[in-house]
């Protein structure tokens, strides 16, 4: 009996440790309308898109935007879907976008390197030589991410390092 309950518990504990997060509880930061734009894009577009847990600050504005065939339905084949997260201070933004079918992004720069995030993820870590722009980019089984930061481009250097960039990107679901 104590075998039987052990085996119960063990695969519970296996499940619930992989089970992805839930769209809803990954998005709950989000204002309500996108919340509402997002709402009649399938399960499966939701359960691939990418949430921060973690910013560069904490105030901030976020946009939400997506490709879809036919043109702007929610409805139809949704190809990317992406969200801008700017700085109220103009000092970053940050732009995730999902490919919803694996597939390389339109850019790509020329210093790659693979970096393993905090969350496991083994992923291409490029910056322009200035560092101003840093992209993270992975793809799994149905998706491609790209994050990419952009530092504002008055600037002659960076304020945030490469390290710091790779630990907010760690922090998204």
């Amino acid at each position: 009996m104590k075998g039987i309950l052990l085996s119960i518990f063990v695969i519970f504990l296996l499940v619930s440790c992989t089970s992805k997060t839930s769209y809803e509880t990954r998005s709950a930061q989000l204002p309500d309308d996108i919340k509402n734009e997002i709402k009649p894009f399938p399960v499966d577009i939701k359960d691939e898109m990418l949430f921060p847990t973690k910013l560069l600050s904490e105030k901030y504005t976020v946009d939400f935007g997506y490709t879809s065939e036919p043109v702007n339905d929610p409805n139809g084949n949704i190809v990317l879907s992406y969200f801008i997260y700017a700085d109220e201070k103009s000092d970053w933004n940050i732009t995730i976008n999902t490919f919803h079918n694996p597939s390389s992004p339109s850019h790509e720069f020329k210093n790659n390197e693979i970096v393993k995030l905090k969350n496991g993820i083994e992923a291409t870590y490029s910056e322009t030589k200035n560092g101003l722009q840093r992209v993270v980019l992975w793809t799994d089984d149905n998706s491609t991410h790209e994050i990419s930061l952009i530092e504002n481009p008055e600037r002659n250097k960076p304020i945030y390092t490469k390290e710091e960039f790779l630990e907010v990107v760690s922090t998204f679901k």
